[in-house]
């Protein structure tokens, strides 16, 4: 405990240091100077800090980030011109930028390089204070759709342990910002399930285009609009769960409770930068705002809230109920899971076994993953992926229609959205260990709720019986699926 304490006070005074030198300091022969480290005495007497002086002339070596980044922007002065970022791009995520040859955006928002740069010189985009400006508009009916990973991850940012579960307190929190309503996006992930599951059931049924992809990640959708077109007939059409919620809340939620639908701003408080960029899409653009974890911390240490000593509250109803498969949705191989879950009901009527519920083989923090389970005596392989570069093989199969996959699933941040680059920072090399310890609670909270999967979902019932009718049907689709673009042209 005392490490972990003298780290995060580490952090801390790099920070209230570099805020120091880039925002007060005068000297113009500081502009070159920047804090790379800080180490503060185990009795905080002390405290070492550790400077770098910037080359004029040194080319450089970081990846360009665009003004119009809807995501990620740069603080220049801070950039110590290290390549970390290049580097965390091209070799792990995988993306290869050539200015010569190429001029136009093609980052995939996932925020990656944030996570992994050592002096803050990336930061994410932040939107909460145009969010702050329509709570205090009297006229707007201000929503906010929590995702499952930040339970697990908020915490960290006040002082608590990773993995430490302080979903009540979000809720709570966000009250006290002024929201008008709390919801658990896992309502979401519910319906998405019920979808996908829906959609690949059909693919596999009547021969239709094999494998499905799953598109929950707008990471790994716009590196396949930009990158491999050629895959977009392969990837679900189903819109990503805070995409479907947010609809939902515009079209349905709206209509009960008499709210004109221009009325209603719907915030997304999640683990993922690269949702910002997803909300520019035409499509999924019901969502008006994201924030992220890492943003809200700031936010709320702006506005005085003292997180960890505030009362415990529920999500609103209606969307505040989501089963346990909605809660693993945050890690890597959550969202396969889900699916098998609710496509063992659909094709047997009957409970899931013991393996679907506890899907192991697809757990963890391993790159690629997979499986093959026997449902109703159709035999199903899935594979779970986490990084793109993983997939380079695997989408040379399908390509050449040799893959043996029904069903997989791409997360572009190892561990899933629980790795997501909106995530409260932690040491460069433990960042595993903090990821294994956020993806433990999130299985945990699905063990102990007695909703498993997402067609249980009493919420979910209600919302096809009352205003959607079946999965899939004629409205399913005009509400909650989208078909992709081709974007290589940006390439060009």
């Amino acid at each position: 405990m005392a490490n972990i304490k003298i780290e995060r006070i580490n952090h801390a005074v790099q920070e209230e240091l570099m805020n120091i030198l880039f925002k007060e300091a005068k000297d113009e022969l500081l502009k070159n100077v920047t804090i790379t480290d800080c180490e503060v005495s185990s009795d905080l007497g002390y405290c070492k800090v550790y400077v770098t002086v910037l080359d004029e002339e040194e080319k450089p070596k970081s990846i360009p980030i665009d003004e119009d980044n809807p995501s990620i922007q740069r603080i220049v002065k801070r950039c110590i011109n290290c390549g970390r970022c290049k580097t965390i791009c091209e070799n792990i995520v995988g993306i290869k930028y050539d200015r010569e040859k190429c001029k136009n955006n093609i980052c995939i928002g996932c925020g990656q390089c944030i996570l992994n740069c050592p002096v803050g010189a990336l930061v994410t985009k932040y939107n909460y204070k145009a969010v702050e400006q329509a709570i205090n508009d009297d006229s707007k009916v201000v929503v906010c759709i929590t995702a499952p990973a930040v339970r697990t991850s908020l915490g960290e940012s006040f002082g608590m342990e990773p993995g430490t579960l302080v979903e009540k307190k979000i809720t709570s929190s966000l009250k006290e910002i002024g929201f008008d309503y709390v919801f658990d996006a896992t309502f979401g992930a519910d319906l998405t399930v019920m979808e996908e599951a829906t959609e690949l059931i059909d693919r596999i049924q009547n021969n239709k285009r094999l494998p499905m992809f799953t598109s929950c990640c707008p990471s790994w959708v716009k590196y396949a609009r930009v990158f491999t077109p050629f895959l977009l007939d392969n990837l679900s059409t189903t819109k990503s769960p805070i995409s479907i919620q947010s609809t939902i809340i515009k079209k349905y939620f709206s209509k009960l409770k008499g709210i004109d639908e221009s009325d209603i701003i719907v915030v997304a408080l999640t683990p993922c930068t690269s949702k910002k960029l997803e909300r520019t899409i035409s499509g999924l653009d019901t969502t008006d705002f994201v924030i992220t974890a890492s943003e809200y911390s700031i936010w709320l240490k702006e506005r005085g809230i003292d997180f960890d000593k505030l009362q415990d509250k529920e999500f609103d109803s209606l969307f505040g109920r989501g089963s346990g498969a909605g809660i693993i949705f945050g890690a890597s191989g959550g969202v396969c899971e889900a699916i098998t879950r609710t496509m063992y009901y659909m094709l047997t009527n009957k409970t899931p076994s013991k393996r679907l519920l506890e899907f192991t083989e697809i757990r963890g923090l391993k790159k690629a993953k997979e499986a093959t389970v026997i449902i109703n005596g159709i035999k199903i392989n899935v594979l779970v992926v986490q990084s793109l570069p993983a997939l380079s093989n695997i989408i040379d199969e399908v390509k050449e229609g040799n893959s043996k996959y029904h069903l997989i699933e791409v997360m572009n941040c190892v561990g899933g959205c629980i790795g997501g680059g909106g995530e409260p920072l932690s040491i460069i090399s433990k960042q595993d260990e903090v990821r294994i310890k956020r993806c433990k609670t999130l299985y945990e909270c699905d063990k102990d709720t007695k909703i498993k999967s997402s067609y249980e979902n009493p919420d979910i019932k209600r919302i096809y019986k009352e205003f959607i009718g079946k999965p899939s049907n004629e409205k399913a689709q005009e509400l909650l699926h989208i078909k992709y673009k081709d974007e290589s042209d940006l390439l060009k």
